[in-house]
């Protein structure tokens, strides 16, 4: 029980050493993580919309299997198969 207590102590004094930024300080910081996080976004809707369309474009070039394909791979075009492997729509 000594042990908990000395814990609970040391966890006290610590939090009377933080630093607390002011709310200029927290507010430039909040504004940079919110700017990070959509330009993040906006870089994956990019990335997702072109890979969208080089599967549909690859999908165009390459119709559903013709005959001469393997009867083990019949039926799954070059975009299904990216698309299974990137777990896409």
């Amino acid at each position: 029980m000594h042990k908990i207590s000395k814990y609970f102590r040391g966890v006290g004094e610590e939090a009377r050493r933080i630093r607390w930024p002011d709310k200029r300080t927290l507010g430039i910081s909040v504004a940079k993580v919110l700017a990070i996080a959509i330009v993040a976004a906006l870089v994956m809707l990019l990335s997702d919309y072109l890979v969208s369309e080089i599967l549909k474009a690859v999908e165009e070039a390459f119709p559903q299997a013709s005959s001469t394909t393997s009867s083990s791979d019949a039926g799954v075009s070059a975009a299904e198969a990216i698309r299974s492997i990137l777990g896409g729509r």
